[in-house]
């Protein structure tokens, strides 16, 4: 937006009145519906004048927020609060949505090969439900090209990017110790009864297995997450991002606990994945074998007391049936996507349909998944995406090209085992950082003329 759009003295207005006419229409219907939702309707409206005055603020604390929104959303439905699924959208892709038409009309963005790759993608799935699928399946699947778009037209001073960089790897850090807490003080109790009374992962009265593991006789930490895998991948998120942006080695080593405490070996994978390439990129190789050695230390201390002794013996052994089932699933994954190569539609085939129908098929791993639910085509423009995009970051010598090349590939290597993507607060941590990434790469030098532009402009506001 230019400082000319921005001086128009009618803009004021405009603004003002369309936000006071949806603030109207949204409490009238929600009067003739249920008086209950006029709260909602205020605080909606509330919410988005906020956005639109300082939209880059609310973006950080958007996601500063997003670990916690689970949690607060399950123990709002405890508490019996009403409208909890409603507020839930509201918390993210409601905001996002409007922050990404908001920031696209500020800053623009130039369409990249990456770009048009996950258009593709999307456009075939987009087809294909239209054939035969479900609306709420495709965006399951494809809510995380949203934090990915909104990475694409915003910016950030240096000074911002650092900051908001070291405030998620302390959010991390500090949800792990929180974890620890669960893990070790007050065990899977207050989490089963708050489970059970949401109706959410539980089963036969209890957890599900998911927080367990063969051989592994603990609660596996999940902090405010859905579950330990998510929570996993965060910390394996949150790790890339301390070795990029800090030195110092407390938040490292309470970021490393979380994520051994998880118990999640494709995290466990993608971080020592990520962070050897970066030691290798950044030329911080002695850094890199002391951390090694730190990890080690972790690791040998976490066997005795958290109980890992078993479940790395049936590891080593290939006495896991959870190992043995992921290899499973890869294999019937793509077998199915042979015989099925323009996809059975996301009705048959996704993590959605399955809760409603425990006879449809569902495949643990994201590429073979994609494959079986939008066929093997949509399939091939998700990895083409994969691949420019880190192309591009490769050739992006920049701290946060470093970090989001870090979370592409460990990011890339978790999908091969699990479907991190449909979880929608991760994937905004996940995408958010390579949409930006990817904003810098292609236009570094604009990027301080349009924070300074910004600056001027709500200067004039």
């Amino acid at each position: 937006m230019s400082t000319a759009c921005s001086q128009n003295p009618l803009s004021a207005a405009a603004r003002v009145s369309g936000l006071l006419f949806i603030l109207t229409l949204a409490v009238c219907l929600s009067m003739a519906t249920s008086p209950s939702l006029v709260g909602v309707a205020m605080g909606a409206a509330t919410l988005l004048w906020i956005l639109f005055r300082h939209p880059v603020t609310m973006l950080g604390l958007l996601l500063a927020f997003m670990p916690l929104d689970y949690m607060a959303i399950e123990l709002g439905k405890f508490f019996g609060l009403p409208h909890m699924t409603l507020i839930s959208a509201c918390t993210k892709e409601v905001p996002l949505l409007f922050l990404l038409l908001l920031l696209w009309r500020r800053n623009g963005c130039e369409p990249t090969t990456s770009d048009w790759w996950l258009v593709a993608f999307f456009t075939i799935a987009a087809v294909r439900t239209s054939l035969d699928g479900s609306l709420a399946g495709l965006a399951t699947d494809f809510s995380f090209i949203i934090p990915y778009f909104v990475g694409r037209v915003t910016v950030l001073r240096a000074e911002q990017e650092t900051h908001w960089a070291k405030g998620a790897m302390w959010i991390a850090a500090i949800l792990s110790v929180l974890g620890l807490i669960e893990v070790f003080v007050l065990g899977e109790g207050p989490r089963a009864l708050l489970y059970l009374a949401t109706d959410s992962q539980t089963r036969d009265g209890g957890l599900t297995a998911s927080f367990h593991g063969i051989g592994f006789a603990g609660m596996r930490e999940a902090a405010t997450m859905v579950g330990p895998n998510g929570f996993g991948v965060l910390c394996m998120i949150a790790l890339v991002l301390w070795w990029v942006y800090c030195r110092s080695l407390l938040p490292g080593a309470m970021i490393a606990a979380g994520l051994i405490c998880s118990v999640t070996r494709s995290a466990w994978l993608g971080a020592s994945a990520s962070i050897f390439l970066l030691a290798f990129l950044m030329h911080q190789k002695t850094r890199f074998l002391f951390f090694l050695f730190i990890v080690l230390v972790l690791v040998a201390v976490s066997i005795p007391v958290i109980g890992l002794g078993d479940y790395l013996f049936f590891n080593k052994t290939g006495q896991d049936p959870s190992a043995e089932g992921h290899r499973h699933e890869i294999a019937d994954g793509m077998q199915y996507a042979v015989e099925h190569p323009f996809g059975s539609g996301n009705s048959d085939v996704s993590a959605l349909s399955l809760q409603a129908n425990l006879n449809a098929k569902t495949f643990e791993t994201t590429y073979p998944n994609f494959a079986a639910e939008y066929g093997i085509v949509a399939a091939l423009c998700f990895a083409g995406w994969l691949g420019s995009t880190g192309y591009k970051l490769w050739r992006t010598p920049t701290p946060i090209g470093h970090a989001a090349l870090g979370i592409l590939l460990s990011l890339s290597l978790v999908m091969i085992f699990t479907l991190p993507l449909i979880d929608r607060r991760l994937a905004c941590w996940a995408c958010f950082p390579i949409g930006l990434a990817l904003r810098e790469g292609a236009d570094p030098a604009g990027k301080a003329s349009s924070a300074i532009d910004q600056t001027e402009m709500d200067h004039v506001r």
